[in-house]
């Protein structure tokens, strides 16, 4: 544990403590928001048990197949052809059994990274096998979590990349890095209609490969999530499409300055929003007042930049007392600063530490905001969020306002929500 003040960083590069309540989507459930796609995983066995097993559990098996390696594929040179013949005798399974996919999505996993696999090679040769199919690599990499492309990243890229350029564009506008999309209660379609923008669209709107295309036809991206960034960086790349960064925030302040954002990169005024951040700013103050000092730990797994959701509570009278996080990404740097600031006595504690398995200051009466935190802190009050609730904008900061004052009046099964949530390392 280490107090935000001082010389001394409280971030350590050590073994990594993965407790029972770490993890998240996973990359199986990330690649199947692809409209009528399919996943071949390549790997050994045991890379590949833990996402069979989560998509056993999620119900996600009818849309994953596993080519599991043994070391003579590897070391006798017909890695490449394996693969190749790998694929083709599935989309045969697949045809037979009437559930041809549009797209193949391969996984591959680390050893693919040292072998130096030729992707576009495969890809070229399944093509001309199976035109009425597309291919793309993907990876399941644990090791390029350090890297700018980790695999959350590297799959939302690999989804939008499939899009086809279009001449014809429209005034709509995407949303990325959301896994899910927003509630339709939120402020947004309607702000986003008097600024003349319109349809929105999710990759999560289409049921059909040939729907999802439409995507390619809007005008503007809006990144919503840190890791949707790099495949806005690369559809403005191949489809001339700009984006514009909206990150989800529970500070009504800078809510009010990203729809401040986005009117000007449309071009046009923005809309008052002041009884938006007004409510806000009353709801926070109400639920902190409720709450009557009860101490709230904030996780990074509940919310993308648990230092701006930790400066929004602070600015309301909330008694945060811990963040749970591994390093600060770029996106919270700022609010980082300004934590350490105005709150010196707050701690902050990386969930993979190694030390974290001692369960040291525990706090069993705290609000604790995410699985994650629910089990290093002993809570019973827990919050069930895992950073995929929909929630954006004012609306967004209302509805997790909701979501504190329910979890603060009733014990909660951690036990019961985590399987619920179905995380996957």
């Amino acid at each position: 544990m280490h107090c935000c003040c001082g010389p001394n960083s409280p971030f350590e590069t050590t073994l990594h403590y993965s407790s029972p309540a770490h993890g998240g989507w996973g990359v199986v459930r990330m690649g199947h928001l692809l409209p009528e796609s399919y996943q071949l995983f390549v790997s050994p066995a045991a890379c590949g048990r833990h996402g069979a097993i989560g998509a056993y559990m999620q119900g996600r098996k009818q849309r994953v197949s596993y080519l599991y390696l043994e070391e003579d594929d590897i070391v006798s040179g017909g890695y490449e052809e394996l693969i190749a013949d790998a694929a083709i005798e599935l989309l045969e399974h697949l045809e037979h059994a009437g559930k041809l996919p549009k797209v193949l999505m391969i996984f591959v996993s680390c050893i693919d990274d040292l072998l130096g696999t030729d992707h576009e090679a495969i890809v070229q040769t399944l093509s001309e096998k199976r035109p009425d199919v597309r291919f793309t690599f993907c990876h399941m990499n644990p090791i390029s979590m350090d890297t700018n492309v980790p695999p959350p990243v590297n799959i939302q890229n690999k989804i939008y990349s499939t899009l086809d350029p279009v001449q014809e564009k429209d005034a709509g506008v995407n949303l990325l890095g959301n896994l899910v999309p927003l509630r339709k209660t939120c402020e947004f379609f309607d702000l986003a209609a008097q600024m003349g923008a319109g349809p929105v669209r999710h990759v999560t709107d289409y049921q059909t490969f040939a729907q999802f295309q439409e995507m390619a036809k809007s005008q503007r991206n809006l990144v919503l999530t840190p890791a949707g960034k790099y495949s806005a960086e690369q559809m403005q790349k191949k489809h001339g499409i700009p984006y514009t960064m909206a990150l989800v925030s529970y500070d009504p302040e800078e809510v009010t300055r990203t729809y401040q954002g986005i009117a000007k990169a449309l071009g046009v005024p923005c809309p008052d929003t002041s009884a938006y951040e007004e409510a806000c700013h009353k709801a926070m103050e109400e639920t902190a007042k409720l709450l009557q000092g009860m101490p709230v730990v904030l996780d990074s797994e509940a919310a993308v930049r648990p230092f701006d959701f930790a400066r929004g509570l602070l600015k309301h009278g909330f008694q945060v007392k811990r963040v749970l996080v591994q390093k600060v990404i770029p996106s919270d740097r700022e609010a980082y600063a300004w934590v350490q600031q105005h709150a010196p006595d707050l701690s902050v504690q990386q969930p993979q530490h190694h030390k974290a398995v001692r369960f040291e200051d525990r706090l069993p009466d705290c609000l604790a905001v995410g699985y994650n935190s629910g089990y290093l802190t002993g809570s019973q009050h827990v919050v069930a969020a895992d950073g995929q609730q929909g929630l954006f904008g004012y609306q967004g900061i209302l509805d997790m306002m909701q979501m504190l004052r329910e979890a603060a009046s009733r014990t909660a099964d951690l036990k019961g929500l985590i399987d619920a949530a179905g995380l996957v390392v």
